[in-house]
């Protein structure tokens, strides 16, 4: 078996182009991002997916500059892109981060890739499904063979962008396993999408490396610090989240729930 985690990227970000590659605590986004899921324990290879577009040739020689292994496929069918990845890559199992997710804490990455190598029998695991945890760390695996039903049945351009929304909101058709938080986090917010969310997470990554738990921090190290902070949990809390599950519910006609 092995485990590729694959990190969609992109520098055409509508909120914050670039975001990819501006800096947190002197490095860029996607290092931290990248040096995190690469503590994981249980994952074999990391890799980088970004499209085929002139504007992500920054960070594709990003990678290629600071040896990461990346893939460029399509730019809107990031479900094609994935797919292709994982079979170039030769993964038996992928591990789906998001690239603006710099704090994502490799321990969940460990716990879930674990659950869904016991048992064969799961198609999907996440920690996404009840949101208990932070955004910004989700975190979801799926066999190589879930992901190529997807990439070969999915047809509303929402679930090709999104890449697992054909999994995620079908339990009755693919079986699921879920990994909660014993403390509901799902009010906090720690990742990048807009300016403001750069500025509180290098004021909040400096705290980190003040108290010398950069870069093998936890999740738990972090909210212990947002407790004393408010000020930044607001400025990252204050934003809407998750806005394209309304955009996977309009294209499958079905309330938000």
């Amino acid at each position: 078996m092995k485990v590729v985690a694959i990190i969609q990227a992109r520098l055409g970000s509508t909120r914050l182009p670039g975001k990819m590659l501006m800096l947190l605590l002197g490095r860029p986004v996607i290092a931290w991002t990248v040096q995190r899921v690469r503590l994981a324990e249980q994952v074999d290879e990391v890799v980088v997916a970004t499209s085929r577009a002139d504007g992500d040739d920054r960070l594709a020689a990003w990678c290629r500059d600071n040896a990461v292994p990346v893939f460029r496929g399509s730019e809107e069918d990031v479900l094609d892109r994935y797919y292709r990845c994982a079979r170039e890559y030769g993964a038996t199992h992928v591990v789906r981060v998001t690239g603006d997710c710099p704090l994502c804490d490799p321990r969940i990455v460990d716990d879930l890739v674990t659950l869904c190598l016991a048992d064969d029998e799961l198609e999907y695991v996440t920690n996404c499904e009840p949101l208990t945890y932070p955004e910004g760390m989700g975190v979801e695996v799926l066999p190589v063979d879930t992901l190529e039903k997807a990439w070969r049945e999915s047809t509303l351009p929402s679930h090709r962008e999104h890449v697992t929304p054909y999994v995620r909101f079908h339990p009755e058709r693919f079986r699921h396993a879920a990994v909660t938080s014993e403390e509901d986090l799902s009010h906090i917010r720690l990742t990048v999408d807009y300016p403001e969310d750069l500025m509180a997470l290098e004021r909040l990554t400096r705290l980190l490396d003040e108290r010398h738990l950069v870069p093998d921090f936890r999740l738990s190290d972090v909210v212990a610090l947002l407790d004393g902070r408010p000020d930044i949990q607001k400025a990252l809390s204050s934003r809407e989240r998750d806005l394209w599950r309304l955009e996977v519910a309009r294209d499958e006609g079905r309330p938000l729930e």
